[in-house]
């Protein structure tokens, strides 16, 4: 059910849900709290990036207020899928770095049909990234993360290395 008639949730609240529930771990302290918990952001984190500059410039609002010299470091400490059509990559690279981000897909929620005609193409195809950044996105970003996922893979292609 839509929480804005005619609207499906995926266009925007599944968006903001991601912001939310990232501003609300840096508001709150959790990220100081469990300082060796990763987290992945899904669609990018959503809002997130776009919000960046808005945290550290109004952060002061928020109870209690956030540490503008700090949100850069928050934001770092997260990565980001890309599940869905992602912020403009170029925004966020600039946020969280390129090594922050890991291939997502949504499955099931997204058909393999929408993975493989736009979310792969979409990564392979923009230009903000390097072909280094891409190899990361699509795997070594996630093999940084989850070491033990190394045990159960065959070597990458040698053209990927």
């Amino acid at each position: 059910m839509p929480t804005v008639p005619g609207i499906p949730n995926f266009m925007c609240d599944f968006l903001l849900d991601s912001t939310r529930a990232a501003v609300n771990m840096i508001r709150t302290g959790t990220l100081d709290r469990y300082p060796h918990v990763s987290v992945v952001l899904p669609h990018a984190g959503g809002f997130l990036p776009a919000i960046a500059t808005r945290m550290k410039a109004f952060g002061s609002f928020c109870t209690p207020p956030l540490d503008a010299a700090r949100v850069q470091d928050y934001l770092h400490r997260f990565y980001y899928d890309t599940a869905g059509p992602s912020a403009p990559s170029g925004t966020l690279v600039a946020t969280a770095g390129a090594d922050r981000i890991l291939f997502g897909t949504d499955w099931p929620a997204a058909s393999a049909d929408i993975i493989t005609g736009f979310t792969v193409p979409a990564i392979e195809t923009d230009p903000v990234f390097t072909d280094r950044q891409r190899r990361g996105i699509n795997r070594d970003n996630a093999l940084r993360l989850m070491p033990t996922l190394r045990r159960n893979l065959r070597p990458a292609p040698a053209g990927d290395r």
